[in-house]
């Protein structure tokens, strides 16, 4: 018995040892220019070490090593997509005045509104710098981003030695009079809460023919409303891609036309949830706002940025910035402006782990220091915001 689990111990190990090699072959080969922010010698150490931990690591702590490794890179596009099989069944997100849960189960409906304070009796600013440890990004605001999305994923909280289990985690919560409690949640497997959609923000707090409008259709990749009471013409982008039943071409001509033959003052572009595609798509629309008289003056183009806002879709904002009169609020973006993209990924064969990296180095403006595209006016949306359901952008602008 002892041979066989001896031997079954050195066939897992020789599938990670497979694994780890065939990435510090490939990446440094694939990716346009790995060593740009960190030293080769650097990497070639931390690939040892980790095989040198190897045989006395559960897999769960040599994937998110993996992971660790990527995100000292620096490049956002260059990241480990780790296998995730057990979610907690809640959706946080990080506003101004801390880590909310925004969303849960039917099980966990009363936590909605809580503000985390601790997980596992950690204080929750610890437990997210080291959670932050896994996550590839070059600035605070896509950092920002992506630590909600990365939370409750339990199995990483268990890798990084946040969680006791993979089976349930104990968070303390603060409501809004700052009474604390102490919760059990219990995670269950990412496919019963994917077909279940318990994660779906739409209906937080209130019915969704009251959501503001900016968290209205997030299945869909753009949509526009006309707000008659202000003569002001919603555009919502979410995603630099086309849509089967209409193409992002077709869709921006019969917007020119709306904007043309009906009675409008003001036009919003809404790309703060645009994580990117392809920022050619919407260079036609652009071009045709830019000669858009009734439009293109100051005061009535307004562009709305987030932490959201990365790679295709920043691309469009340095257009619309170029070429148009708009005035740009909300958040700094996520996507840093001068950065490396055009993604493309392997698989290591054995964990199953996807290896994200960068092709292509994007040069957009002469500042290569510059972190962030920085709003002409910084607008962060609050918890209260948005537990009321209110837009604080949207009031500003209107």
């Amino acid at each position: 018995m002892n041979n066989e689990n001896n031997k079954d111990k050195d066939d897992r190990n020789h599938k990670w040892f497979e694994d780890i090699d065939y990435l510090a072959s490939q990446l440094p080969k694939k990716h346009a220019n790995l060593f740009f922010s960190c030293k080769k010698e650097d990497f070639v150490k931390a690939i040892e070490t980790l095989k040198n931990k190897v045989p006395r690591l559960p897999s769960y702590e040599i994937a998110v090593d993996i992971a660790k490794i990527l995100a000292t890179f620096r490049d956002a596009h260059t990241s480990a997509m780790l296998p995730v099989s057990l979610l907690l069944p809640i959706e946080v997100y990080w506003f101004k005045e801390g880590l909310y849960i925004i969303s849960a189960s039917e099980q966990y409906k009363e936590l909605e509104g809580y503000r985390i304070t601790n997980v596992e009796g950690l204080e929750i600013q610890k437990v997210l710098k080291i959670l932050g440890k896994i996550i590839s990004y070059e600035n605070k605001n896509f950092l920002k981003a992506q630590l909600p999305k990365y939370f409750p994923a339990i199995e990483l909280l268990y890798g990084l030695s946040l969680a006791h289990s993979i089976d349930n985690i104990e968070l303390t919560l603060e409501d809004v009079n700052e009474n604390s409690r102490r919760v059990t949640i219990n995670s269950l497997p990412f496919k019963i809460l994917k077909d279940s959609n318990i994660n779906n923000t739409t209906s937080l707090f209130e019915e969704q023919t009251n959501l503001p409008l900016y968290r209205k259709n997030p299945e869909k990749y753009y949509w526009f409303q006309y707000l008659s009471e202000s003569k002001t013409v919603y555009f919502k982008y979410n995603a630099c891609r086309d849509m089967k039943e209409k193409d992002l071409l077709t869709f921006g001509r019969e917007l020119i036309c709306f904007i043309e033959e009906n009675e409008v003052t003001k036009l919003i572009i809404d790309l703060r949830n645009n994580f990117g595609g392809n920022s050619q798509l919407l260079e036609d629309f652009i071009k045709s706002i830019k000669h858009c008289e009734k439009i293109n003056i100051k005061g009535s183009l307004y562009v709305i940025t987030g932490r959201d806002t990365f790679s295709s879709s920043l691309l469009n904002l340095y257009s619309l910035k170029a070429k148009t009169k708009a005035i740009f609020i909300g958040e700094p973006t996520g996507g840093k402006p001068n950065c490396y993209g055009e993604v493309e990924n392997f698989k290591l064969k054995n964990s199953g782990i996807t290896i994200c990296y960068s092709t292509r180095y994007y040069k957009i403006i002469k500042n290569d220091r510059l972190l962030s595209f920085l709003p002409d006016v910084n607008i962060e949306i609050s918890v209260e915001d948005f537990i009321a359901g209110k837009d604080p952008c949207l009031d500003y602008i209107n």
